[in-house]
C-alpha cells in the first residue's frame, strides 16, 4: 500500500446545472408535465363520496333484514349495491378515473373476466345458492 493523497471531492461540487449551453438535455417547457394542476377529487368530493358509501352500506343493511321469499331479488339487490359502492371506491378511492387509459382497460378487463368467472360458478352452484 502506497500513501498516495488522493482527492475527494465534495458531493455535489461537479455537478452543472442543465442547460442548453452545458450539452445536458433540457426538457421544452411546454413538455413539461404540470404538477399542480390534475383531476385528482377535491377534499370535498371525497367526503361526498365517503357520504353515499355509508348511505348505500345502510341501504344494504336494511335490505338484509327483509323476510321475503323472494331471496332471489335479495341477492340481486346487494350484488347490485355492492358493485355500485365498487365502482364509486375504485373510480375516487383507487384513482382509476384519472389514471391512464391503458391501466383502466387492464383493470377492467380483469374485473370483466372475474365476473364472468363469478357467474359461472353462480350457475353451476344455483340449485343451492339462489333457492326460491
Amino acid at each position: 500500500m502506497t500513501d498516495q493523497a488522493t482527492e475527494v471531492a465534495q458531493p455535489g461540487a461537479e455537478i452543472v446545472p442543465a442547460d442548453e449551453g452545458s450539452g445536458a438535455l433540457v426538457a421544452r417547457p411546454d413538455q413539461v408535465p404540470v404538477v399542480g394542476h390534475s383531476n385528482h377529487p377535491t377534499p370535498r368530493q371525497y367526503v361526498l363520496i365517503g357520504v353515499i358509501l355509508v348511505v348505500v352500506t345502510g341501504i344494504e343493511i336494511a335490505t338484509s333484514y327483509i323476510d321475503t321469499g323472494h331471496t332471489n331479488l335479495i341477492i340481486v339487490a346487494l350484488s347490485l349495491m355492492a358493485a355500485f359502492k365498487f365502482f364509486l371506491v375504485a373510480a375516487w378511492y383507487m384513482h382509476m378515473k384519472v389514471d391512464q387509459p391503458f391501466f383502466r382497460r387492464v383493470f377492467v378487463v380483469g374485473m370483466i373476466g372475474a365476473g364472468i368467472v363469478y357467474g359461472i360458478l353462480l350457475l353451476v352452484f344455483a340449485s343451492t345458492v339462489l333457492q326460491s
